[in-house]
């Protein structure tokens, strides 16, 4: 079983943004990307593109490439483990500080 993180577990991040230094540059037509700036997800951006389900990876994509300002196509160029790093900050956003 994969090693999956509850939300309860995760260190909230309460900025407006946050900077994902990526271990993989991707070339993209104009630039190459060597980290993206993550905005905090709005309500506008969950209702037009949160996951139905766990294994709802088009939607998920869809949001986080919202999120940083990438299209679909250019989403698809990232590593595997630079996109981990893009779920762990938009959990970071989405966690609830014990207040």
């Amino acid at each position: 079983m994969p090693n999956v993180k509850r939300i309860e577990d995760v260190i909230p991040d309460e900025s407006k943004s946050a900077t994902i230094q990526l271990h993989y540059p991707v070339q993209l037509a104009d630039r190459v990307v060597q980290e993206l700036s993550m905005r905090r997800p709005t309500m506008g951006d969950l209702l037009d593109y949160e996951p139905k389900s766990i294994e709802d990876i088009t939607a998920e994509v869809a949001l986080l490439g919202r999120l940083c300002g990438l299209k679909k196509e250019e989403m698809r160029l990232l590593d595997a483990t630079d996109y981990a790093r893009l779920q762990n900050q938009y959990l970071r956003f989405r966690a609830v500080s014990g207040a």
